[in-house]
């Protein structure tokens, strides 16, 4: 059963130098198939240790979870930047105003990859605001509290079985819209109007 795995020894003279070479890498491509197709067996049947017998502490994919809460960080996530630098509270506007809501969305990377994850439709969306009134601008977004490689990338930690991610985020609502950014590779379209914005500044500052 391990002839096909296992390259056999083999007394050769010096005459048969290249053909033993040959037999070589013919049982190191025998041997990548081995590993292979044990991979692809644990893939398929990932609970056959617990079936056989042998404890497994590993149980992944991990269930979602919903909170009707912040779950406190792990201390092992660490920001290197400040979230949200220029945030600012929603601010209160006129009932007559009339409020441009903008959908605005660039690849995610963008800063870094271009528009090179955009082709695979990997985006990151935020929302735009426009008073009319007072011509000013706002943009409301969501994203990681501890940078995109901590949310992107996962950590393989050694006292876990499973990959960790530092994936928490939050609303951030600031004075401003990014033209450029969201213009140059993505999109910056308006989408509708708000004419009575009485029903609507509540739950929107419920939500920040």
């Amino acid at each position: 059963g391990s002839t096909g795995c296992s390259l056999m020894a083999q007394e050769v003279d010096t005459a048969q130098g290249a053909e033993m070479r040959r037999g070589a890498g013919a049982a190191r491509g025998r041997a990548s198939w081995c590993w292979a197709l044990a991979l692809l067996w644990l893939a398929a049947f990932p609970g056959w240790p617990r079936a056989s017998g042998i404890p497994s502490r590993r149980h992944w994919p991990v269930p979602y979870k919903r909170f009707d809460f912040r779950p406190k960080p792990d201390p092992y996530c660490q920001a290197k930047y400040t979230f949200c630098p220029t945030g600012s509270p929603i601010p209160v506007m006129e009932g007559d105003d009339d409020i441009e809501v903008f959908r605005l969305q660039a690849p995610v990377w963008e800063f870094k990859y271009g528009d090179l994850l955009g082709h695979l439709k990997i985006m990151h969306d935020a929302i735009g605001f426009r008073s009319t009134l007072t011509g000013k601008n706002y943009t409301m977004e969501w994203y990681e509290l501890f940078q995109l490689g901590n949310c992107t990338f996962p950590h393989l930690r050694p006292e876990m079985d499973a990959p960790f991610w530092c994936n928490q985020g939050a609303a951030c609502f600031f004075e401003g819209i990014d033209d450029v950014h969201w213009k140059e590779n993505g999109t910056l379209v308006q989408v509708a109007t708000i004419s009575d914005l009485t029903p609507v500044q509540y739950p929107l500052r419920r939500l920040l």
